[in-house]
């Protein structure tokens, strides 16, 4: 999880189970970009809040609380609230109702958990296979993991991290009233727009080459994401069979002969052998769901979150073109509101351009040191540090 950007060395966050943001590479060795056109990039924020969740989970019928450990850096104040994913969701759309400044990348909030019993199903059908008849337990631990991990991004966040409605989520004991949101009505802004490509490359080299990057990394991560995800459902498909095996071996009732106690003996042993290896293979899809698994699945997700905000900049782009244009056609009683419209959409589409360029700085940052992280992090299966090493390679020649 990201916690704050430093200048200092790498580290690695003491919760061995939650991602964090050490000291990173420069911009200049990810993907090849450059800091030309940049404005001064501001001093590293540091977030205001550090955030803990409890091992504490409260479920209900189909309402699950989670309890939230925060404490406030400035004065040493520590709060304990509890809030549902509902909750997070309310945040979610306050902060960008409250924030709507093109060339932000979003932090992506994590998918809903399996709560209901329908849920339930229909995750142990995906990950067990369709003819299961095993339901997976709840795994708030992982709900925790990730939900904590978007409170620390948002906390990060030069701008999130300042809000009110977070101190607030953070701090007052009572959940914040929330409606419930509808798709298509307290939806993301620039959804509301519609995406428009433009026809020649962009006009700034440092976006074009974001562009033809980020064409070829999000398919390699989803892709890498799925095949990842496809490992970890065959290993807990594969617990579950030696599950049902060490249960049957025990179940085997022989005679009172010397040669039936034997095989009820081997049977035994090898019931007990079945059960260690299914144990063992569950810690080891454990953590690499909570590794690299979570690396993967977060940053799956984040790129959509980018994609989302050079949708937005596109969109100011061609209005901007298109305000060039209206001045050049207008009439001499209607040059000057044509002037007025062109210098708007001009300074929109700049200040838009300055904000995105810093989010992609800190973004592509952000990523490669999580991976640096990873692979200094001992839970982290050698098999996968492999893996992560030759992202990391790749990324960089990307």
């Amino acid at each position: 999880m990201e916690q704050k950007e430093v200048n200092s060395a790498d580290h690695v966050n003491e919760d061995n189970n939650s991602l964090s943001e050490p000291n990173s590479p420069t911009l200049e060795t990810v993907s090849g970009f450059s800091t030309c056109s940049s404005p001064v990039p501001p001093e590293p924020f540091e977030p205001l809040f550090s955030v803990k969740f409890s091992g504490t989970v409260e479920k209900d019928g189909d309402v699950v609380k989670y309890t939230i450990k925060s404490k406030k850096h400035a004065d040493n104040n520590s709060y304990l609230v509890q809030r549902q994913y509902e909750d997070f969701e309310w945040l979610e759309h306050c902060l960008l109702t409250a924030n709507p400044l093109p060339g932000l990348i979003v932090p992506p909030l994590p998918s809903k958990p399996a709560i209901t019993s329908e849920m339930a199903e229909a995750k142990s059908k995906k990950q067990l296979g369709s003819d299961t008849k095993t339901l997976i337990g709840d795994q708030f631990n992982k709900d925790c993991l990730q939900l904590e991990q978007y409170l620390r991004l948002l906390l990060s966040h030069r701008l999130f991290g300042r809000d009110e409605i977070l101190e607030k989520f953070l701090t007052e004991k009572e959940p914040p009233p929330r409606a419930k949101i509808k798709r298509g009505i307290f939806s993301r802004i620039s959804e509301s727009l519609e995406t428009r490509k433009s026809t020649h490359k962009d006009c700034e080299e440092f976006f074009q080459k974001e562009r033809d990057w980020l064409a070829k990394y999000s398919v390699q991560i989803k892709e890498t994401n799925e095949a990842f995800c496809s490992v970890v459902y065959s290993q807990q498909r594969l617990c579950n069979v030696l599950g049902h095996l060490a249960t049957a071996l025990t179940l085997n009732r022989g005679s009172n002969e010397a040669i039936a106690k034997l095989e009820s003996k081997l049977c035994s042993l090898f019931s007990e052998a079945l059960e260690d290896a299914r144990h063992g293979l569950q810690v080891l899809s454990y953590n690499d769901e909570n590794s690299l698994g979570a690396y993967l699945n977060l940053y799956a997700s984040y790129i959509d979150s980018e994609k989302e905000m050079l949708s937005q900049r596109t969109n100011l782009l061609v209005e901007y073109e298109n305000a060039n244009k209206a001045l050049d056609k207008a009439k001499p009683h209607k040059k000057q509101a044509a002037e007025e419209a062109k210098l708007a959409a001009e300074k929109a589409f700049e200040d838009c351009s300055d904000v995105a360029r810093q989010e992609i700085k800190k973004f592509h940052r952000q990523r490669v040191s999580i991976s640096l992280t990873l692979l200094t992090n001992k839970n982290t299966d050698c098999r996968n540090c492999h893996l992560i090493a030759i992202m990391k390679d790749v990324d960089f020649i990307i």
